[in-house]
């Protein structure tokens, strides 16, 4: 396996300073508890809808600032987070899809944060 230095292109740090980036590589491995990520997205979804994180809508309207800056349209095309929170905000949850991404959208959902696989 090849390692690879991540970096942010100079055009984006001039847009947002401040954008950090985690990549993460997992090689793929049988997934032994399957419940667990259902389960944690659910618990996702209450936290959020009974007690939200306080800096949860001022870190989302940055983001948007980010966007438009990229020329995309918020409204049309939100970041990741504020489209799952919208959905639980009108539904009261999410259905599970696959142990992986109920994951990554469990942390989505609960730290107001951006997370894709």
């Amino acid at each position: 396996m090849s390692l690879l230095t991540p970096s942010i292109d100079s055009r984006l740090v001039g847009i947002a300073p401040g954008f950090r980036a985690l990549s993460i590589l997992v090689e793929a491995a049988p997934i032994t508890q399957p419940e667990v990520a259902p389960a944690a997205l659910a618990q996702a979804c209450q936290q959020m809808l009974n007690d939200d994180v306080p800096w949860a809508e001022n870190h989302l309207a940055a983001w948007d600032e980010v966007f438009k800056t990229f020329g995309a349209k918020p409204k049309r095309t939100p970041c990741s987070a504020s489209a799952l929170r919208k959905r639980v905000m009108r539904d009261g949850s999410l259905p599970p899809l696959d142990p992986v991404v109920d994951i990554y959208n469990a942390i989505s959902i609960r730290y107001a944060i951006p997370v894709g696989g």
